[in-house]
């Protein structure tokens, strides 16, 4: 079975996610370099609030996310090989980072959810990536292993969950390539 990350493996949404955040950092009255949220990006949203407003990040994580659906979810792009979807054996799911409502709503906007059998978001495990309880999650929700998995992803994030459950590592080479891979591409369709 795949298991996809979502953003920079799926679609190119990055961008939007950090300008939601410096946008709702701002909102709170907190100012801050786009390089700081930058390098977070891969880590779970809660995970990401807590370090750049640990005081208020529950109220920082709910704000980013609704201004991400109401203003920057717009300007997020499905990639063009994220095609192969269709053409994959199922079950696949996408375990990513960002909340849960983020990324089915990322899903629905490109009509590729009927070839999703499960998204799981950040915000719905007790530990996010790197830990591989995404990957158990998954494992049970799908009634298969972890051993059956094909994890593919842009970041080591990606690679070192997918190493601490027992799955396979596969890094898509989009802009950095991971370190922790057992396998890298530069087109999603060489999985096929």
């Amino acid at each position: 079975m795949y298991v996809f990350d979502l953003d920079g493996t799926l679609v190119d949404s990055v961008e939007a996610h950090v300008s939601a955040w410096i946008e709702a950092l701002n909102l709170l009255g907190v100012n801050v370099n786009i390089g700081d949220v930058k390098i977070l990006m891969g880590l779970p949203a809660v995970e990401i609030a807590k370090r750049l407003l640990p005081e208020r990040a529950t109220e920082l994580a709910t704000l980013k996310n609704e201004i991400f659906l109401e203003k920057y979810i717009n300007f997020v792009t499905l990639y063009k090989d994220a095609e192969v979807v269709k053409y994959l054996s199922r079950p696949i799911a996408i375990v990513t980072s960002s909340s849960g409502n983020v990324a089915r709503a990322i899903v629905e906007k490109f009509d590729i959810s009927r070839y999703i059998d499960l998204v799981l978001g950040g915000d719905e495990v007790e530990r996010g990536k790197p830990a591989p309880d995404p990957l158990y999650v998954v494992a049970k929700h799908l009634n298969t292993s972890t051993r059956d998995m094909v994890v593919v992803g842009d970041s080591d994030y990606d690679m070192e969950m997918a190493e601490a459950a027992g799955a396979y590592g596969v890094c898509i080479v989009r802009h950095k390539r991971c370190t922790k891979a057992r396998r890298y591409i530069d087109d999603l369709r060489q999985l096929l």
